[in-house]
């Protein structure tokens, strides 16, 4: 029920939900409107809540700061636990080359099919409504973002891919490809693998073979948002927060480019926070939720179970990196860069 009165607020105010008042400008309302922090989310209220890293966590013993953890044997496990089963709700498999695969009839794909009609709904209805030719008539490009790793690519529990050769999500690959490039939308493809040689060229061969992109397309429309070289915030907090810094590529892209995001695709909420981004759309992963605890099956989280806050990127940040962010973050760029 949320959902359907989520996605009428949008209609209503993309109309202006009145014809006898004066139509507001649906451009501003609609940026208004997306600036919070709430997502399109399929799977809130389903029953495999507990993500593999947060079963992980919670069965976990763990000195004072929350490291070391060693997860524990419980002999009878709550049926909450007992539904949160990671691997029955994508039907895990693993081929001869090591790569993980979702069921054809498992709940994750049903959830993406779900997901991906209602994203087809509201880009048919930002055309229906005429924020398409506000936004042209505006000399704007109205654009998706996509994350990649679990949210186009099915890179699973690792959530990175070095070899370029991984399984696709169909449904979001499928839609991603009925609406990108056409009709005048544009889509960016930003990731937060690191900025540098030895994963850009496998993120432009995937893209090129699953996308069916030529190499100026991807060169044009692929950012990498974790640099640590150029492109990080000082003077955070201790322990450092997970900082959403993708909102600084969108909005470079906005003010440099014109920009105007519809919706910010992913599957952790560092991929869609941030007051640049359009409707923040949350792909499930069932893997790990990076700003409730780190992922427990990547070599960086593992045994680290405190929680992590996750925000958006601090003013003074922002202003500080988004002068260079396109410049620092593009393929070419990171395509340059190799492991020191």
């Amino acid at each position: 029920m949320k959902k359907i009165i989520y996605l009428l607020l949008i209609s209503c105010f993309l109309s202006a939900c009145s014809h006898h008042v004066r139509a507001p400008d649906p451009v501003s309302l609609y940026q208004e409107l997306t600036r919070n922090k709430s997502q399109l989310d399929v799977r809130i209220g389903a029953p495999n809540q507990y993500s593999g890293s947060e079963q992980i966590c919670l069965d976990a013993q763990c000195d004072a700061s929350g490291n070391n953890c060693k997860p524990i044997n419980i002999a009878t496990p709550s049926p909450l636990m007992t539904n949160s089963d990671y691997k029955n709700y994508y039907q895990l498999t693993q081929d001869s080359e090591g790569f993980s695969h979702y069921g054809v009839t498992s709940q994750y794909a049903s959830d993406i099919e779900t997901l991906r009609k209602q994203l087809d709904g509201l880009m048919q209805s930002f055309d229906k409504s005429g924020l398409i030719d506000q936004l042209k008539q505006q000399n704007k490009t109205p654009a998706l973002m996509f994350d990649i790793d679990n949210t186009l690519e099915f890179s699973a529990a690792i959530d990175s891919d070095p070899t370029g050769k991984g399984p696709a999500i169909q449904g979001m690959v499928d839609f991603a490809k009925q609406w990108c490039f056409k009709g005048g939308i544009d889509c960016y493809f930003v990731t937060a693998r690191t900025c540098e040689n030895e994963s850009a060229e496998p993120t432009q061969y995937w893209l090129e073979q699953n996308m069916e992109l030529d190499s100026q397309t991807v060169d044009q429309y692929t950012y990498f948002s974790r640099n640590t070289r150029q492109f990080l915030c000082k003077n955070l907090v201790t322990p450092a927060p997970n900082v959403a810094y993708k909102d600084i590529v969108r909005e470079a892209l906005e003010s440099e480019q014109n920009v105007f995001w519809l919706m910010s695709i992913g599957d952790q909420l560092t991929d869609s926070l941030g007051n640049h981004s359009g409707i923040k759309v949350r792909v499930p992963n069932q893997f790990f939720h990076a700003d409730i605890n780190p992922n427990q099956f990547a070599p960086y989280g593992v045994g680290h179970c405190d929680p992590l806050e996750t925000i958006s990127p601090p003013l003074e940040c922002r202003l500080a990196l988004k002068p260079k962010a396109l410049a620092v973050t593009n393929i070419n760029y990171c395509r340059s860069q190799f492991d020191k």
